[in-house]
């Protein structure tokens, strides 16, 4: 979100765990593609900007769903990228993961939205469905069922280059205030900022590509509220680049953008919104293209998949039990406090899904259900036992904003604005998708082996010959 707006996902209380692994022996990395275009009539209300007054009018561009399927041996994992503002609510997961389940055998979703601020709104609440939600579920289920009926042996690779279209949005005063710089066409440097992409290339046997993933962290909010025509924003433009050159299908993952915004922030339509926004999806498509294309794909030595969606309970930052702070929130909020988050937040706690992905032992996707802030995919990237690894934020779920705990001190929006979550809580969901990458590669476990009690003497291994 880029404007004062709130909004909560609505949660089950059951814990839910799916871990899978498969050895070498199972056989080679399998993968299929899929797409649909989710684009409504014209009418729904945007998401995202608080301050528009109607629906849409039109579209600009098309909102896709896309769905990359893998398997080996037994496992398989569905990787979903939406040109939405958010996932769909839980319910609507459930309903997804239940059908593909039983209709081509994929229970394990890696869902994933945009964040686009120019697609409909998905929130819903037991008294108020959301129609429009429950048919994204259906063209979800659809496509990871044309994908998962459409496999084959698959190469893959990852590359990594820079772009440099985005700063850090909150401004630290010299007094630990923040003030909020939504906007920065002068480029001035800010930070913390992390300008590295990826690109995950997918190819067939015959060395055509099947798809490309990639991950950047940047809020898609090039057109401000003025724009009411359906639109993927610069992701979308980026995608459509990546896709006519390299003649396949693209998916993104947003990364940590809860406080990273384009330099070019809500630039207004008369004032060249368009054309800027398609400036920078071209920019960082053409950047995409290079890397893939220099990416070099290799068959897996040991394919393997290991999946696992956990549900972490994360309290409420305030107690929503207390007139006074529910007269607060009310005030602040308006009817999305009164009407959804209210109804939606039980006990005043949030049972947020981690999910964390690994393909082929080198690979990690770590999803979190929110706006997390930049800082936490850093920690990811360089505290992560695994070379490649990725946050990837609104996967399965969304409850607003993740600050650090000195973001949430100094406040500002997303710091005290727009999120509800206690202090604390990405640092517990970095560390919890920490410890599970470091389950998946073996290095913790849950019950005590005697090995683990062996220690090692410096002075023997200092007198030791080298190479013995």
């Amino acid at each position: 979100m880029n404007r004062p707006l709130l909004f909560a996902c609505g949660c089950t209380l059951a814990l839910l765990i799916l871990a899978h692994s498969v050895d070498a022996a199972a056989g080679p990395l399998l993968a299929g593609v899929a797409t649909a275009d989710i684009t409504p009539e014209p009418g729904k209300m945007l998401w995202g900007y608080s301050n528009r007054t109607h629906g849409a009018t039109g579209t600009l561009d098309p909102l896709m769903a896309k769905a990359v399927v893998l398997k080996t041996g037994d496992t398989s994992v569905a990787i979903v990228s939406l040109d939405l503002g958010r996932t769909p609510e839980e319910a609507v997961l459930t309903k997804i993961r239940e059908r593909t389940a039983a209709e081509c055998g994929v229970s394990n979703l890696f869902v994933t939205a945009s964040h686009t601020h120019h697609a409909p709104a998905l929130e819903a609440s037991p008294d108020n469905p959301n129609s429009y939600g429950e048919k994204v579920g259906e063209s979800i289920a659809e496509i990871i069922c044309t994908a998962a009926k459409n496999l084959v042996p698959v190469r893959i690779g990852v590359g990594r280059g820079t772009a440099d279209f985005s700063h850090n949005r909150r401004k630290f005063l010299p007094d630990g205030r923040v003030a909020m710089q939504w906007r920065n066409a002068q480029r001035e440097p800010t930070e913390p900022v992390d300008r590295q992409y990826a690109t995950i290339r997918l190819d067939r046997a015959d060395g055509s590509v099947l798809a490309v993933l990639f991950n950047y962290a940047c809020h898609p909010v090039v057109m401000g509220p003025d724009n009411y025509q359906y639109s993927a924003d610069y992701v979308g433009a980026a995608c459509a680049t990546v896709e006519e050159q390299m003649k396949t299908k693209c998916l993104f993952l947003q990364g940590g953008c809860g406080n990273i915004n384009p330099y070019m922030d809500k630039t207004p339509l008369s004032q060249g919104g368009l054309e800027e926004m398609q400036k920078m999806g071209r920019g960082l498509g053409q950047l995409l293209v290079k890397t893939a294309r220099e990416t070099a794909t290799s068959e897996p030595a040991n394919p393997s998949l290991k999946y696992e969606a956990r549900q972490i309970p994360i309290r409420v930052r305030w107690d929503l039990q207390d007139p006074q702070v529910r007269a607060i929130l009310s005030k602040a909020y308006g009817p999305r406090f009164d009407n959804y988050l209210s109804k939606t937040i039980k006990n005043n706690t949030l049972h947020c899904t981690q999910t964390t992905l690994l393909i082929d032992g080198d690979l990690a996707l770590v999803g979190m259900p929110g706006e997390i802030f930049v800082q936490f995919q850093m920690a990811i990237k360089t505290r992560s036992p695994v070379a490649n690894s990725f946050l990837v934020g609104y996967t399965n779920g969304f409850y607003g904003y993740f600050p650090t705990i000195r973001d949430a001190a100094a406040g500002g929006y997303g710091g005290k604005t727009a999120t509800y979550v206690e202090p604390g809580a990405g640092e517990r969901l970095t560390d919890e998708g920490l410890i599970t990458l470091y389950k998946m590669t073996d290095q913790l476990h849950d019950l005590p082996r005697a090995e683990d009690f062996k220690l090692i003497e410096y002075d023997e291994v200092r007198a030791k010959p080298a190479g013995n």
